[in-house]
């Protein structure tokens, strides 16, 4: 549960706006303390950022309003479906291994979606826009919180088994750190640019989930990155994010992905297909290494 003006910083909704949504629209209803403060949950807090991306998109708060409570499995998340008509457009595949837990056919997809396709598309095309709607099942309730877990497992596995396997950059290749904020463990996203970013040539120094600020310190200052790339995957990753982009931009350009890449100032979004922007980085270094 948060504060008020927890849900503020999480949200960047101001405490005054906050309570107004709340009177007018009734799109939260937080709950009181004992000393009579208001507390907000994790779903209030979804809401409220949801509200506010549409608000800043040019939506009427009340329109909004009703958008957020209308779809209370709504996501702020802003990937994009697969092109229409792509061999990768079958989006609902990881689902049904999911629900009876059939590794060998998990492991079997993934294989055949790489083998159809360079990476950047099959990262953008199937396999991330797949796992938002994984996500999706999971909160309407279709699939169980054990079968989301057994699939991000897996995937999370092929994607580092391919990592790993890719041929290591010549020297003299340019360095970028890669990894998640103190907190932040939705790690597919960051582990998909990584290997992206590895298959075009590129020496990453990949940090995984959950590192403290103390340790992206001292790593930029061991590795001397060209570039440091940080995921943003939810509204909870933003202070941890914020702090961080503080303390290392004065070493490398700090770029950002993941849902709320345009929430924090003084790093450089990425955008929303991962893919695209790896290789779109890769480029960018490798021509002016």
């Amino acid at each position: 549960m948060y504060t008020a003006g927890r849900t503020a910083q999480l949200t960047g909704v101001p405490r005054e706006t906050l309570r107004k949504w709340e009177i007018r629209y009734g799109v939260v209803a937080p709950v009181r303390s004992e000393g009579n403060y208001r507390l907000y949950d994790d779903e209030a807090v979804r809401r409220l950022s949801v509200m506010r991306d549409l608000v800043d998109a040019g939506w009427a708060p009340r329109i909004a309003a009703r958008k957020v409570l209308e779809e209370p499995t709504g996501s702020a998340s802003a990937l994009p479906p697969a092109e229409e008509g792509s061999p990768l457009s079958h989006l609902d595949e990881l689902i049904s291994c999911a629900l009876d837990f059939d590794v060998v056919r998990l492991e079997s997809l993934v294989d055949k979606a790489f083998a159809q396709a360079e990476l950047p598309v099959v990262v953008d095309d199937w396999l991330l826009p797949s796992l938002v709607r994984l996500g999706e099942a999971w909160q309407r309730g279709d699939i169980s919180i054990a079968g989301e877990h057994f699939v991000s497992a897996a995937v999370l596995r092929r994607l580092s088994q391919e990592f790993h396997q890719l041929p290591h950059p010549g020297a003299g290749a340019p360095m970028v750190m890669v990894g998640l904020a103190r907190g932040s463990r939705h790690e597919l996203g960051v582990m998909a640019f990584a290997m992206v970013l590895r298959s075009r040539g590129v020496a990453v120094t990949y940090l995984g989930a959950d590192l403290p600020i103390e340790a992206w310190i001292d790593t930029a200052r061991a590795v001397r990155p060209d570039a440091v790339v940080l995921g943003v995957p939810t509204i909870e990753d933003l202070p941890a994010v914020r702090e961080a982009v503080q303390s290392i931009s004065a070493m490398a350009p700090v770029l950002l992905g993941g849902a709320h890449q345009h929430r924090v100032e003084g790093a450089e979004p990425l955008g929303h297909r991962a893919g695209e922007a790896a290789a779109a980085l890769a480029h960018r270094l490798t021509r002016s290494a």
